[in-house]
């Protein structure tokens, strides 16, 4: 399998130990190589160039950690007939009957329970806990060290900070940030920004992200 990757910064570094044994090439508007501990990779050429690169790439990843510019990506490239590879990490663990969705990325220590679905264009990071019975709709980042109790729904373009706890049962709309280190206690309109313990609203009507 040959393998492209839309990003040669920090979240490409972290997805790097899932694809280190396959065929690999980056693409970066900003960067001329890709390096990893004492590996050096050409980055070939921006992210326009992909396209010249189509009938050489089995599938395809964004690996760029913000929301906006990762759906804007993966919404072009699904439309020009791409295919998708979803990335489990070996070491993160995916119970019963949860489902994830293309374009996802699921990395090193998580942890998603029974009849959980995360949506397309995800990022789980490390160390996440979802309980079961979980929704994380697309294009949605949930940062290191988060937690989530059962039951819980979070939208769409979603931005779950370090450490975040969110209870159980709570239903997150869209387009949400949720602080470093809150505490969720109850459901969280869409376009909002939450922060603190427990979580309140900072700012109302969030432009979306």
């Amino acid at each position: 399998m040959t393998l492209a990757i839309l990003g040669a910064g920090g979240h490409a570094k972290s997805i790097f130990d899932i694809v280190k044994n396959k065929k690999v090439y980056f693409f970066d508007k900003a960067k001329k190589k890709f390096k990893v501990g004492n590996k050096a990779f050409d980055v070939i050429g921006d992210h326009n160039s992909i396209y010249n690169y189509k009938k050489k790439i089995s599938r395809v990843i964004v690996a760029i950690g913000d929301n906006k510019i990762r759906k804007k990506y993966y919404t072009i490239l699904k439309k020009k007939k791409f295919r998708f590879i979803t990335l489990v990490h070996p070491k993160s663990y995916s119970g019963f009957g949860s489902k994830i969705g293309d374009g996802s990325m699921i990395m090193q220590g998580s942890f998603i329970n029974t009849d959980s679905i995360v949506g397309k264009n995800c990022i789980i990071n490390s160390n996440v806990s979802i309980d079961h019975d979980c929704i994380i709709k697309d294009h949605t980042h949930i940062c290191p060290g988060v937690i989530i109790a059962g039951n819980v729904k979070i939208g769409k373009n979603c931005w779950i900070g370090l450490g975040a706890k969110i209870i159980e049962n709570c239903i997150i709309g869209d387009n949400v940030f949720v602080a470093a280190g809150a505490l969720v206690t109850k459901n969280i309109n869409s376009n909002t920004f939450v922060k603190g313990v427990p979580a309140r609203y900072a700012r109302k009507k969030l432009a979306k992200f």
